[in-house]
């Protein structure tokens, strides 16, 4: 009896090119089928990689390891906040620059990815110094069945001035890898623009929130007052429902009760109750053993006409490399509404969530960082 690689019909030349060009398969899977078959190559960008099994076709066996990377499913809407000094009296809408080559930007030399639509900064809610951008990105993946191969992803990206007028916050809200990696380059792009034109100045860097900026103490706490937002006028704090931490490995000796994590744990997540009461959150002196990368927590939510609840987690992304580019990233990962007599759609209300948290997020990052 024949097995899966046996009956696989392996794609070969634009379908083969189509499925190297998705984001979901990396320079290191690539490189790891070259290096089985004995072809090693200095710079293993897939630009350069990827012509080569381009060539030579898979084998049954690299074709189903790829596709492993497809069982992922897509992402909801994720949030990031940068936030630069502003020492112009112009407002954002006068100095966003008006013509942007987003073609370039999104700079696919695989051809997988096709900008749909990008729209021009406009002023949100007629204000000057809150300005916002939408654009949306298809994905060709002809490996899919037909009819489903095409698929459609959006983001969004906003600057607006802080209350004092002298920070410029940037929200990069994404849906997938794609729009993630075309965020960033806007948000870049932009940055660049601005200092050139002098309204930042070219010294100072843009800030995000990442998790080498933390002491393991530190982030702890720093998880722990954002999460709690006890002050917060939009959410109320109900229970913590997931933690995920790591043992910190260059710590070398460890007290007896988590001992036990030493050499044995690389990342634990727990689900649960009240799991910001447990002695890995509550007893301080634990703290500095931990990596706590990531905490789910409910809210009941309640605001003028609208009311319900949320979950959302907090999380840096790029856990498989919790290095400085590891940046702080927010998800809702649940929202449900129980009376909604506004005019907002689920969209703008989980906008209106990620909104009311901004302010605060950078307020605990100034007053934690290391």
């Amino acid at each position: 009896m024949e097995n899966d690689e046996q009956m696989a019909l392996l794609p070969t030349g634009d379908y083969l090119r189509q499925l190297l060009g998705q984001s979901k398969v990396k320079n290191k899977e690539i490189k790891n089928i070259l290096r089985r078959r004995g072809v090693f190559n200095i710079n293993s960008d897939k630009e350069i990689c990827a012509p080569i099994l381009i060539k030579t076709g898979l084998s049954p066996y690299e074709f189903f390891e790829l596709k492993e990377a497809y069982k992922i499913k897509e992402e909801k809407n994720k949030t990031k906040t940068r936030f630069i000094d502003w020492v112009s009296d112009n407002s954002l809408l006068e100095a966003i620059p008006e013509d942007i080559n987003h073609e370039s930007l999104l700079n696919d030399h695989l051809g997988t990815c096709q900008l749909i639509r990008a729209t021009d900064f406009v002023a949100v809610d007629g204000n000057p110094n809150h300005i916002r951008m939408e654009f949306e990105i298809s994905r060709n993946d002809k490996i899919k069945n037909w009819g489903e191969n095409v698929s459609h992803h959006e983001g969004s990206m906003e600057i607006k001035k802080d209350p004092d007028g002298k920070k410029a916050i940037i929200s990069l809200t994404h849906t997938s890898t794609e729009t993630k990696d075309y965020n960033n380059k806007m948000a870049s792009h932009v940055v660049d623009y601005l200092k050139r034109k002098n309204y930042v100045r070219e010294d100072v860097k843009v800030k995000t929130i990442n998790f080498l900026d933390f002491s393991n103490e530190t982030r702890i706490a720093f998880f722990s007052e954002l999460t709690q937002m006890k002050e917060h006028q939009l959410l109320k704090f109900i229970d913590t429902k997931a933690i995920k931490f790591s043992p910190d490995n260059n710590v070398n000796s460890y007290p007896k009760n988590i001992e036990w994590m030493k050499d044995k744990i690389d990342e634990l997540k727990i689900k649960g109750k009240s799991l910001h009461s447990t002695f890995f959150i509550q007893e301080s002196k634990f703290h500095e053993y931990i990596q706590l990368f990531g905490l789910t927590c409910k809210y009941s939510l309640s605001v003028k006409d609208i009311s319900g609840f949320c979950e959302i987690l907090f999380e840096f992304s790029d856990r498989n490399e919790l290095n400085d580019e590891a940046e702080l990233t927010l998800n809702i990962n649940m929202l449900k509404l129980a009376a909604n007599d506004s005019e907002l759609s689920r969209i703008q209300i989980e906008k209106k969530i990620f909104d009311s948290l901004e302010i605060p997020k950078l307020r605990l990052y100034e007053k934690y960082k290391i």
